[in-house]
Order: structure tokens, then C-alpha cells, then sequence
């Protein structure tokens, strides 16, 4: 293959890349709107498609990790990243290379960014359910509450609920 087709090759990686990037980012807003509506089913599918599209960016960028080498080969040096060889180019196909970088940095930051907002808003309903288990524990001592938010009280029957809110 020529260095003209491993450029082509390359910037075409870039390219898919920033399409499954851009999947992520799609599946992740999916995700959020299944947890805002409180969607089980909605966020089991989510994070299904989520573990399929981080193999593809994984594969992908084993990928583009060989590329570079072997581009970097050619020329008698050593590269492992795609801006460890930018230098090593012409200016043309290092200005292409550098567009397609850029366009792959913004969608991955925007992937991470819902990543991220996912994350809060899933450790800010934890601790609003660990609040809500605290005060009925407290309106029902030693009551314990399963997944299904069924209550199961010791020591008598489940009607007699402490009154003193």
C-alpha cells in the first residue's frame, strides 16, 4: 500500500471514528431520556449498544494505532499516535489528517461530556432514593425496603406506620 493510500485509509478511520463517536453520543442521550422517564428497558437496550459501540472505537483505534506505525515506518521513524506523525507528513495530507483529528477530538468530548451528565444524574438519584429509604426507616424502624419498593417490616404488621412527621 503507498503512503497516498495509507493516508487515505487513515483519514477514512478518522472518519468512521467520528461516525460510531457520534452513535455514542446519540445512544447516550437515548440512555438519559430512559432515566429521566424512568425506563428500565429503555437503559438495559442503551447500555447494551453502549458496550457494542465502545468495542467498535476500541477496534478502531487498534486500527489507527497500526496505520500510524506503519506510516511513520516508512519513513524511517517511529510514531504511535496520529500527532507523533503529523510532522512527519507533507502539508496537505497533514492539514487533512489534522481536520479529521479535530472533527474525532469534538465528538469524543461531546461523548464524554453525556458520559459525564449520565454519571451525575445516576449518583444523584442513588443518593435521593438512599434519602428516601433513610426517612421511611425512619417513620418505620427496622422495616427494609426491597428493589421493587415493597415494604417488609419485623415485628408486626406493616399498617402501623409512626405518625410523628
Amino acid at each position: 500500500m503507498s503512503q497516498g493510500e495509507q493516508l487515505e485509509a487513515l483519514c477514512a478511520l478518522l472518519g468512521e471514528e467520528t461516525r460510531v463517536c457520534g452513535a455514542l453520543s446519540g445512544v447516550l442521550r437515548d440512555e438519559q431520556a430512559a432515566a429521566i422517564g424512568l425506563d428500565p428497558d429503555g437503559i438495559i437496550g442503551c447500555l447494551a449498544e453502549r458496550r457494542l459501540l465502545h468495542e467498535q472505537l476500541a477496534q478502531l483505534a487498534a486500527a489507527r494505532g497500526d496505520l500510524v506505525s506503519s506510516i511513520a515506518r516508512e519513513q524511517g521513524e517511529t510514531a504511535e499516535r496520529v500527532t507523533e506523525l503529523l510532522p512527519l507528513l507533507a502539508a496537505d495530507a497533514g492539514e487533512r489528517v489534522r481536520d479529521g483529528l479535530r472533527t474525532l477530538r469534538r465528538a469524543l468530548l461531546e461523548a464524554r461530556g453525556l458520559g459525564r451528565q449520565n454519571t451525575l444524574f445516576a449518583e444523584a438519584s442513588l443518593d435521593g432514593v438512599g434519602e428516601l429509604l433513610r426517612a421511611l426507616g425512619g417513620l418505620m424502624p427496622g422495616a427494609r425496603y426491597g428493589a421493587d419498593a415493597r415494604v417488609a417490616a419485623r415485628g408486626g404488621p406493616t399498617n402501623r406506620i409512626d405518625r410523628r412527621v
